[in-house]
């Protein structure tokens, strides 16, 4: 079956040209930032990450050359920062979404944890799309961002199993491997999820990749000698 690519979201909003406006030069160069990073996103999204130019960048986000390149020396650069700063906000939505569920309930915060991160994927069809398929076309510093990316991932899943080790001290520690392993095999159903049916249906993987997270980490469990 063909690829379905990620559909064209709406461009950023853009500051008014010309006149006066109440915003500060940070605000102003913040915002602009914003843009730059958002627009990045779309055009890897839409055109892939090679065939992406500053002039798409620049177009969609409603800026001149002069100040793209005041911020990032190249493409590259900026579709990193996007994809840095698009994690840290997927991580952070994250976070927010196990604020209220019961440290001592592991299982339902394996599951939250994981419908909050298919929500936030839905929601931003571009980026999805972009961080998930094309960085890893994006080369060394590509590689050096996603591991990035993934040791963060481990360091949630390890978070996760020090507050269950906290109800059960009869637990032993967790290596790397099997976390790495379990984050692995959700971005790859990311992966075929957009690829196949587009970003709108991540929200569905959630039951099938709460099995996963549960299969390898009470497996674990077993392995270290708890029923």
């Amino acid at each position: 079956m063909p690829a379905t690519r990620a559909p064209r979201s709406s461009a950023p909003l853009k500051l008014p040209r010309g006149g006066r406006h109440p915003l500060t030069q940070e605000a102003v160069a913040t915002s602009q930032r914003t843009r730059m990073l958002g627009a990045v996103a779309q055009a890897v999204a839409q055109k892939g990450y090679a065939a992406a130019t500053v002039a798409d960048v620049i177009a969609i986000a409603g800026v001149s050359r002069r100040t793209f390149y005041e911020q990032f020396p190249n493409i590259e650069d900026c579709f990193m920062a996007a994809y840095v700063e698009g994690m840290q906000s997927l991580l952070g939505a994250i976070r927010e979404a196990m604020r209220n569920v019961p440290e001592d309930d592991w299982r339902a915060r394996t599951r939250v944890a994981i419908e909050a991160y298919l929500r936030a994927l839905a929601s931003q069809p571009d980026a999805a799309w972009a961080f998930s398929i094309e960085a890893l076309g994006a080369g060394r510093q590509g590689l050096d961002q996603r591991a990035w990316v993934l040791s963060q991932w481990v360091a949630q899943w390890r978070a996760l199993w020090a507050l269950r080790q906290r109800s059960e001290p009869e637990l032993g520690p967790i290596a790397d491997e099997p976390l790495l392993g379990l984050t692995g095999g959700l971005e790859e159903m990311v992966r075929e999820c957009l690829r196949r049916r587009g970003a709108r249906h991540l929200p569905q993987l959630a039951p099938a990749a709460t099995e996963l997270a549960l299969a390898v980490l009470e497996g674990h469990s077993r392995r270290a000698g708890k029923p």
